[in-house]
């Protein structure tokens, strides 16, 4: 009769658990990697919907709401020296086009599986159209 061999397992169970934690490690980075461009814009999309009501509402972007736009901004994370901010400055009439737009410029690096991941600066662009309601 043949003697069953213990010890196998042993060996073979933290080895297929480290290359399955390893797996999902780098399958998360690439994929975190990939949405982060995505939330940045949704959440710049979200502070232009905001303004844009105000926008309307005034017929353009006062000076108090412009410094409001910038704290927004700083507080949901976004770098202001690579904000470009384009809003109506002067007062304009009732059904005449109102256009908003908010540019940021984000470093992406993209991922690699090298030493050398490559860095690439993407501008993410959120444009908002409307008419003025006043």
């Amino acid at each position: 009769m043949r003697k069953l061999q213990k010890g196998s397992t042993i060996v073979s169970a933290p080895l297929i658990l480290f290359f399955s934690v390893m797996i999902i490690v780098l399958i998360g980075y690439f994929f975190m990697n990939l949405i982060f461009p995505f939330l940045w814009y949704e959440k710049l999309n979200s502070i232009s919907q905001k303004y844009m009501y105000i926008i309307e509402k005034y017929g353009y972007l006062t000076d108090a709401e412009n410094e409001n736009l910038i704290s927004d901004l700083e507080q949901s994370g976004f770098d202001i020296s690579n904000i470009e901010i384009e809003a109506p400055n002067k007062h304009t009439t009732y059904g005449e086009l109102l256009e908003f737009k908010l540019k940021y410029k984000m470093k992406y690096i993209v991922p690699n599986l090298s030493e050398n991941s490559k860095s690439e600066l993407i501008e993410i662009v959120v444009n908002k159209n409307s008419y003025c309601k006043i």
